[in-house]
């Protein structure tokens, strides 16, 4: 039997716990040490659809989550305000495809003006196809700690939880191994393995000298300001988060059981906190018609560690690394991080080369994650020192996104050697830069052009258009045959 002591019960504490007890049953011995009085951050209550991947391996029906906590069905992304008094939408697939195909139906439906979002939702609706729970891609919005208190209870019983505080960490540097952890009420815990789900506090992760990637030259929204507005939907429930651009950063809005879920997230180099509070309740006053009651001011450094994954130790979640949550990634990263620990670590040897493996795909995810979210800030904007700033300061790939889809079209190179590792699919991309008028059609024409027929092993230019076209004809045949039902109906009848 090996133990684990995981520190923290937020998400990645309690997903961890569940994922490996799943995994390994009665191989291992799990203790959860966590300090009650401090709570967690508890404001990421938007998901991407990998939420199944865990749902299904803990053995959690999403009806039954339905049923018991505030949870409501997420399509897509509505951006507001991007560019500015214009708005597009990133949403999730919706018909069978290939995903992660050479070429993107919108090769063909852009050059041809009928693209209406390729295989993925186009438009924010308040409306949920009527086969969503039958394989129909679509994430959830989720109460997180009603969430991690349902983890919780699940577990209680055949993991051990703690509730204490570490006052002191012990550490073979020269092994890269946490020897210990000892507690200010029960003592010294030893363990072949820790988590640290501590959070930004990385109560264990810091002592082992992880090398920190800073990623606030591109990305320098650095707070938060949350907010719960209680809300009746009155029959309209939407089934999308909406992230809206402000002067200094942008707003979320996410609906969950009788209330929506806010926040103001800020760079602190362009704007101090009483302004961001004053900006923020103007917001909240025009578009709830409610002030700002919060005082809490969430305090973070974008960017992530080389390695989540050192000696004996793994940084889950937040204690890793944070990028922003423009794209709702917090869980999956969860959630893939401890796949992969248990993907090449399946006999718990904790061998070099599987870590090495481990921490080469998480590295390729956050990478990944960084790149999509940069992509989002490209909007040439300059009407604010914030704006101008992101203008200024593009990341090396926007920059070559950007080239491509002015003299090309964008295709499979997006993804490197391997596009099975993206989070998202050509789809994905081609939406958002679509959404950011980004898309060139004289690129299209160019990327066609430079493909001649008759070359044996490639494709020529007609027969992409010839296969883009069949793609786009299945997409609008599944998409015109799809019945559309209201969100909310669906989540009262399965609460009823």
């Amino acid at each position: 039997m090996k133990k684990f002591v995981i520190i923290g019960s937020g998400s990645a504490g309690l997903i961890a716990a569940g994922m490996i007890k799943k995994y390994w049953e009665e191989k291992v011995d799990i203790t959860v040490i966590h300090d009650k009085s401090q709570g967690s951050i508890a404001v990421g209550e938007s998901t991407t659809p990998f939420i199944h991947a865990f749902l299904t391996f803990f053995g959690i029906s999403e009806r039954d989550l339905i049923r018991d906590l505030d949870v409501t069905l997420k399509l897509g992304i509505n951006f507001k305000n991007w560019i500015p008094d214009t708005e597009y939408f990133h949403g999730f697939g919706q018909v069978n495809n290939l995903g992660k195909q050479e070429d993107s139906s919108a090769t063909y439906s852009m050059l041809n003006d009928v693209y209406n979002g390729g295989s993925l939702h186009n438009e924010p609706r308040n409306k949920v196809p009527s086969n969503i729970f039958d394989n129909f891609s679509h994430a959830l919005h989720i109460d997180t700690r009603q969430f991690t208190d349902y983890i919780y209870e699940k577990l209680n019983g055949s993991v051990k939880f703690v509730d204490d505080v570490v006052t002191r960490v012990r550490v073979n540097i020269e092994c890269t191994k946490i020897e210990s952890v000892e507690c200010k009420y029960n003592g010294v815990f030893d363990a072949d393995y820790f988590i640290d789900a501590s959070g930004f506090n990385t109560i264990l992760f810091k002592h082992l000298n992880p090398k920190w990637n800073d990623m606030s030259k591109y990305l320098p929204i650095d707070r938060a300001i949350p907010q719960q507005v209680p809300y009746d939907f009155k029959g309209e429930l939407p089934s999308y988060t909406l992230a809206e651009a402000t002067d200094n950063g942008w707003i979320w809005r996410i609906p969950i059981g009788d209330r929506y879920g806010t926040g103001y997230l800020y760079s602190s180099k362009f704007i101090s906190d009483e302004e961001a509070r004053e900006k923020y309740n103007d917001w909240l006053v025009e578009n709830l018609d409610t002030e700002l009651t919060s005082d809490r001011i969430i305090k973070y450094r974008p960017g992530y560690y080389e390695d989540y994954w050192m000696g004996n130790c793994l940084a889950v979640g937040l204690s890793s690394g944070f990028v922003e949550p423009l794209e709702s990634t917090g869980i999956h990263i969860i959630i893939k991080q401890i796949y992969d620990f248990i993907f090449f670590n399946s006999n718990l040897e904790n061998l070099e080369l599987n870590r090495k493996s481990a921490n080469l795909i998480n590295r390729d995810l956050y990478t990944d994650i960084i790149n999509f979210v940069c992509l989002h800030y490209n909007t040439n904007r300059t009407d604010s020192e914030f704006w101008k700033y992101l203008t200024d300061n593009k990341l090396d790939w926007v920059k070559d996104v950007e080239e491509k889809c002015k003299r090309e079209f964008l295709d499979v190179t997006l993804f490197g050697n391997n596009p099975q590792r993206s989070v998202w699919s050509l789809d994905d991309y081609v939406q958002v830069t679509n959404g950011l008028n980004m898309l060139s059609k004289d690129g299209l024409k160019n990327h066609i052009d430079s493909k001649p027929s008759g070359k044996g092993l490639f494709f020529g230019g007609e027969d992409i258009l010839n296969n883009t076209k069949i793609l786009h004809d299945s997409e609008e045949i599944e998409k015109n045959n799809q019945v559309f039902v209201s969100h909310k109906e669906i989540i009262d009848s399965i609460h009823k």
